[in-house]
């Protein structure tokens, strides 16, 4: 574990295992990109550690090194099937069926449930009684970026644990030891695009995402004083329609967010050409956009989609 915003998090899950606090069913939650994933892999390895050292996993007991190649008996992942979009009750029923095994190693068996908010209805529904009553010591760790697409049935049944974003400072700290051939000010413009969540601005300073969100903000500026070949954009844009209505859907609710606030942005608001109406458009853009990302791995005409949606950003100026 190399992000250092999250020791106190490992530290207060570390105290609640030694407490008796831990639930069975620990939920991590939090914005994407502030390392739950990461803080659920160490919490697995905190629990099958067979000879735990400071409150961390040892790494070098039979248990550690198991869980490191992958092959840990007493370790199951679930998560969305390489073809599929969710998780499916099949899925879950194996799951249950091994988690409720006689452990291997040691006395403990932990599943991991991530993305949690991928269960279908069905999966979520099977997986309810063994949340409610798991069978001997079984921990049940689920990750989510989106409670709010989870079963209020399966989230009453779990133990609720926030990671936060962490202290910009910090964060930038640690984004300028991983990146330094980029300067301060893109490291900052990078953590502001993410909301402040450091992995995610890592991975745009790690390949082209920083530049491509660069690109499409001036494109969005230029387009609103009729200075770009809209044809040409869509061209360029549908060649990576996901990343592309990410970035759409970022813009708008950030120029939003704004214009209602009145607070600058590092995005670069163009408020001097503005409408009267550019609050009610920016908010169907920004709907829009989603809808479109949520379409992007489909079949459907993306170069139409996205003429639609620049005819509703082009009302936005004066």
């Amino acid at each position: 574990m190399s992000y250092p915003w999250l020791t106190p998090e490992r530290l207060a899950l570390n105290r609640a295992i030694e407490t008796g606090h831990l639930g069975h069913a620990p939920m991590l939650l939090g914005s994407v990109g502030v390392g739950k994933r990461d803080l659920a892999d160490w919490l697995a390895a905190r629990l099958l550690c067979r000879q735990p050292a400071d409150g961390n996993p040892c790494r070098r007991c039979d248990s550690c090194r198991l869980l490191t190649t992958g092959t840990h008996p007493d370790f199951f992942r679930l998560g969305v099937l390489e073809d599929k979009t969710e998780i499916l009750i099949d899925q879950v029923r194996d799951f249950i069926a091994s988690i409720s095994l006689t452990p291997s190693i040691g006395s403990r068996r932990v599943g991991l449930i991530t993305p949690a908010d991928k269960l279908n209805n069905n999966a979520a529904n099977a997986l309810l009684k063994t949340l409610e009553e798991p069978a001997g010591e079984v921990w049940l760790l689920l990750v989510t970026d989106r409670e709010d697409r989870l079963p209020v049935t399966v989230v009453s049944r779990c133990q609720r644990r926030y990671v936060p974003v962490p202290d910009r400072a910090a964060a930038l700290e640690w984004l300028a030891d991983a990146h330094g051939d980029r300067s301060p000010q893109q490291c900052e413009l990078a953590l502001d695009l993410a909301d402040g969540a450091p992995l995610l601005a890592d991975r745009w300073l790690s390949g082209a995402g920083l530049e491509q969100a660069l690109a499409i903000r001036d494109a969005l500026a230029a387009m609103i004083g009729g200075r770009v070949d809209e044809m040409e954009l869509i061209e360029q844009w549908q060649q990576t329609p996901d990343q592309t209505w990410g970035w759409l859907a970022r813009f708008s609710q950030a120029w939003l967010g704004q214009l209602l606030t009145g607070q600058p942005s590092c995005l670069g608001l163009p408020d001097d050409r503005l409408g009267p109406n550019a609050s009610d458009i920016l908010q169907r853009c920004w709907k829009q956009a989603l809808e479109g990302r949520r379409l992007a791995a489909r079949p459907v005409r993306q170069d139409w989609l996205m003429r639609r949606w620049l005819m509703d950003w082009q009302r936005i100026g004066i």
